[in-house]
């Protein structure tokens, strides 16, 4: 009984190990996507090598500056607008843009936890075999 309580807890604590680290991290702000056509591009290598792009904003055409270079003009690329548009924005490409804690660092974070409980239990395994046993003492005798 006392074995089939410790792994429980084991179970238990690994499944909310992947759980906490498996789930989907979200930003506090929204992203809005919306897609933008280049209207001056702008060369590679200069100290403002940022590209004009204009999109809509609401109901409005705006302009901002991409997050990036070597565009054609006119073309089309999908951006990610930041929460705030008013006076002069910056928006990035959206394909540049994180989404998330990546796969192999949320795996990294979940085995560790995993080979953390599993080294604890083979302490505990281990522990209880160095155990002093009880001996019939001399006077029992």
């Amino acid at each position: 009984m006392r074995w089939a309580l410790v792994l429980l807890v084991l179970g238990l604590a690994g499944i909310a190990a992947a759980v906490a680290f498996w789930w989907p991290a979200g930003s506090t702000a929204p992203a809005h996507r919306t897609s933008a056509t280049v209207v001056t591009p702008a060369r590679c290598g200069g100290g403002d090598a940022y590209d004009r792009v204009e999109l809509k904003v609401g109901d409005k055409p705006r302009t901002a500056r991409l997050d990036g270079c070597g565009h054609q003009e006119n073309e089309v690329v999908e951006v990610v607008v930041p929460a705030d548009t008013s006076g002069d924005f910056t928006v990035q490409a959206a394909t540049s843009t994180p989404t998330g804690m990546p796969l192999e660092t949320r795996l990294a974070v979940l085995l560790t936890c995993l080979s953390g409980m599993a080294g604890g239990l083979y302490a505990h395994l281990i522990g209880g075999r160095n155990r002093p046993q009880p001996t019939a003492s001399a006077e029992a005798v």
